[in-house]
């Protein structure tokens, strides 16, 4: 783990750490708070089953999520399964949540509350479909966890250092690209030449550490640079 250097290595370890304990994704959440309505803008990291977040959003799950309540006061690690889809929930988002968890075939997860040295809370969870995890299991996944938050928070701090040093205009290409605007679009919005935006946004590239575009707003919208 001490090889990792990026966030795209980080995501590529957990991914792997999740297929070996059977499960089929996996998340890095920033804990969301009772007023949050949504899922996705809390998410630093995940490999989850795809569209399973845009529909958790999309039915509107998070405010009554009893999972996330508990870990809003919890040091352990929490539990979940199918079969208390439901529960703690108000009658209408009872059958909507089993069918979602049941479509994208998931029926166990397990939630790891962790702390950066910043102070900042956050959780990593583990989704699939597979038998509860054995206490030895539990014990072996958390240590894994708490190693791997490490290196998110570092690579966090480091990447908010470099956040920093973005200039203005590459500020502005981000937002400009955050709306889906080509650079051909950016440069006749903004007055420069298309190769002029390219460069700022392969310099912001580097200064982020991204690999390409989407990876580079994604994580502009994680750090909070753009909204």
């Amino acid at each position: 783990m001490n090889a990792i250097r990026t966030e795209t290595e980080l995501a590529g370890f957990l991914r792997e750490l999740a297929a070996d304990f059977d499960f089929k994704g996996f998340m890095v959440i920033d804990i969301p708070t009772a007023a949050d309505r949504k899922l996705s803008p809390r998410i630093a990291l995940s490999d989850m089953p795809s569209g399973f977040i845009k529909d958790y959003d999309a039915l509107g799950l998070l405010q009554n999520s009893p999972i996330f309540a508990r870990l809003r006061h919890s040091t352990a690690p929490v539990t979940w399964n199918l079969e208390s889809a439901g529960l703690g929930r108000p009658a209408e988002e009872a059958d909507p949540a089993l069918e979602l968890f049941s479509r994208h075939a998931i029926s166990l997860s397990v939630y790891y509350p962790v702390h950066g040295a910043n102070g900042r809370r956050a959780v990593v969870g583990f989704v699939g479909n597979r038998a509860a995890l054995r206490h030895s299991e539990m014990g072996e996944l958390g240590l894994f966890v708490m190693h791997a938050y490490d290196v998110y928070s570092k690579l966090k701090g480091e990447a908010e250092i470099s956040a920093a040093a973005l200039t203005a205009r590459e500020l502005e290409v981000l937002h400009w690209a955050s709306s889906g605007k080509t650079s051909m679009e950016i440069a006749a919005i903004i007055s420069l030449s298309d190769h002029t935006v390219n460069s700022y946004m392969n310099s912001a590239m580097r200064k982020l550490d991204c690999v390409n575009r989407t990876h580079l707003v994604a994580k502009a919208l994680r750090l909070h640079l753009i909204s």
